[in-house]
């Protein structure tokens, strides 16, 4: 963490915080608390990052869909959003609102309107990345089974931030064997999707042939036109329910570009052209 990252998770000021680092002493006990907390809740991380990173080689070693080390960062990322961000979030001892904090900063604030300041909404959100980061663990993504439309959503926030964790904290995934670009041979079966360490655009797309939901992505969008639609439709007090997915097609439908499966877009083309 840089000094304002970790400052803004203390719910102190950079300046207190490097008193603090220089010398202790020289801030209340309830700020060294709180700065304490951070780097305790820190390090832990790193420790249980260190214990789990050999179970994504046996998981993920063989998936077309993502790499152990990229399976890994989503994960990492789950987990420091429920053990630092929300957590400390919910405890109070974050200043600031739900929408500066991780899963929450990259959606669009017109989500945000309905629950911010919400606890028990957090809590739940809280809830949800520590399940979600657990089945990533044991090698299934939210896309595999039948659930709720905010664990897909999870992975459109933790795919933003993924690559960054990878290049930032590459200590964190020196257990895993990398898997990186390689060079076909004549010998090699090139038909097979080889997916590598740093191809996040390739996943992107991959989870987009996987989605339940096909708005999966449109809360991380800043002003996306189809957003009032959809939240319409399905508010974030009901993003945490059990439902089926809309399924592929649903923001053509949405944007009034086709009215159901049978139908042809509504947009003419000038045949002559």
């Amino acid at each position: 963490m840089t000094q304002p990252e970790a400052a803004a998770r203390a719910g102190v000021s950079v300046a207190t915080w490097r008193r603090w680092e220089d010398d202790p002493a020289s801030v209340s006990s309830a700020t060294r608390t709180k700065c304490e907390k951070v780097i305790d809740r820190e390090s832990a991380a790193k420790e249980r990052a260190k214990q789990i990173s050999h179970k994504y080689e046996q998981t993920w070693n063989d998936s077309v869909t993502l790499t152990p080390r990229q399976a890994y960062a989503l994960t990492v990322i789950l987990h420091g959003w429920a053990d630092t961000d929300l957590t400390m979030w919910i405890d109070g001892d974050l200043d600031c609102p739900l929408h500066d904090v991780g899963p929450f900063a990259g959606i669009d604030r017109r989500a945000m309107f309905y629950v911010d300041g919400n606890k028990a909404w957090a809590a739940k959100a809280l809830e949800r990345c520590r399940a979600v980061a657990k089945e990533i663990e044991s090698g299934t993504l939210p896309f595999d089974r039948p659930g709720c439309f905010f664990d897909e959503l999870l992975m459109a926030a933790a795919l933003h931030e993924a690559p960054h964790i990878m290049d930032q904290l590459p200590e964190l995934f020196e257990g895993i064997t990398p898997r990186p670009f390689r060079d076909f041979t004549d010998d090699d079966d090139v038909d097979d999707f080889y997916m590598v360490d740093e191809e996040w655009d390739a996943v992107s797309d991959r989870f987009d042939d996987l989605c339940r939901w096909d708005e999966w992505e449109v809360p991380l969008y800043a002003d996306h036109d189809l957003l009032p639609a959809v939240l319409a439709e399905r508010n974030p007090f009901n993003w945490f329910d059990r439902a089926e997915g809309t399924g592929a097609g649903y923001l053509q439908k949405l944007s009034g570009l086709v009215v159901d499966d049978t139908e042809e877009s509504h947009i003419d083309v000038d045949e002559s052209a």
